[in-house]
């Protein structure tokens, strides 16, 4: 019994040899593997190179749709609405190297024969303001006015503040505008023109006499030699400072009159005698009649001025 027992122990191990050897020798023709009762089926060579090919094309794809899409870089678009910018900006200004500078200032007019017809600076696309005043320096009223090219300038009046508003349409222009004033049968007579290198923000058409018939005072052509002075600091030895509601004023009292120091333009009372300094900003140096107010145009303001007497003013 033992050695049948032992014959049969060799013969299970004889036939597990054979087994492994014939697993061995078999061949292997597929991915496959077997991993318990499953099999898992394995990526082959040819698949993964597909899958490279597909994800390069794509790619290549997408960019080119970004290159056709946004053809300029990030630089290349503010470089280029930079220059548009300044072309714009060229094209909106007038011709010449530098704008057109607007400036303020008071025209004196004369119904006499044989006067000149004052000229009015006019910009192109910009408004000037006409405020008619007497020889004292009060608002004299329009009643009705008449433009001789009304295409290439356009005429608003506001009939409340009494100012006329001239606005220039074309870049080059020239007519002429006549004013009727209250009381006054002869127009006002005053040649526009557009196209120079400096315009008229705001101008004063002051008359050479006051709205009573009343004629102005003859300036002289030639300062006194204490305006000067007064233009240096210095207000001649006798005058008394006067104090005034203005900052912006400077009031001496001096022979029966008023000695004024402003940067400002002298409106009401009509001026003796004037001197200005140098400079875009000047100094003016006014002698004029005592007055209890006084009537100044500050950068296109007009502001009032009250004078207070010191008591040792007319001492």
């Amino acid at each position: 019994m033992m050695k049948k027992l032992k014959v049969l122990n060799l013969l299970l191990v004889c036939l597990g040899a054979f087994g492994s050897f014939a697993l061995a020798d078999t061949p292997y023709n597929g991915p496959s593997q077997v991993t318990g009762l499953q099999a898992v089926q394995l990526p082959s060579a040819q698949s993964t190179n597909s899958d490279v090919t597909n994800q390069g094309a794509s790619d290549q794809a997408f960019q080119q749709l970004l290159n056709n899409t946004f053809p300029l870089t990030p630089e290349q678009i503010h470089e280029y609405k930079n220059t548009a910018a300044a072309q714009q900006e060229a094209s909106s200004l007038p011709p010449g190297d530098v704008p057109a500078n607007g400036t303020s200032s008071i025209i004196p007019v004369t119904v006499k024969p044989g006067g000149l017809m004052p000229i009015v600076r006019i910009g192109q696309g910009m408004i000037t303001s006409l405020v008619f005043i007497d020889a004292s320096g009060q608002v004299w009223p329009i009643t009705s006015y008449s433009i001789g090219d009304s295409q290439s300038f356009n005429v608003q009046w506001d009939k409340k503040s009494g100012v006329l508003m001239i606005q220039g349409q074309k870049l080059y222009a020239q007519s002429n505008i006549g004013v009727m004033l209250q009381g006054m049968q002869i127009p006002i007579m005053l040649n526009l023109i557009v196209g120079q290198k400096e315009w008229d923000y705001l101008d004063y058409i002051r008359m050479d006499q006051n709205q009573n018939g009343s004629s102005a005072a003859v300036q002289p052509s030639q300062a006194p030699g204490y305006l000067i002075d007064l233009l240096n600091g210095l207000p001649p030895q006798g005058a008394t400072a006067l104090t005034v509601s203005d900052s912006n004023v400077q009031l001496w009292s001096y022979n029966d009159d008023y000695l004024m120091l402003t940067h400002a333009t002298l409106l009401s009372p009509g001026w003796i005698s004037r001197a200005d300094g140098p400079g875009t900003t000047p100094l003016h140096a006014y002698e004029l009649p005592v007055a209890p107010y006084i009537l100044i145009s500050n950068q296109g303001n007009i502001e009032r001025v009250q004078v207070v007497e010191n008591d040792n003013a007319n001492s």
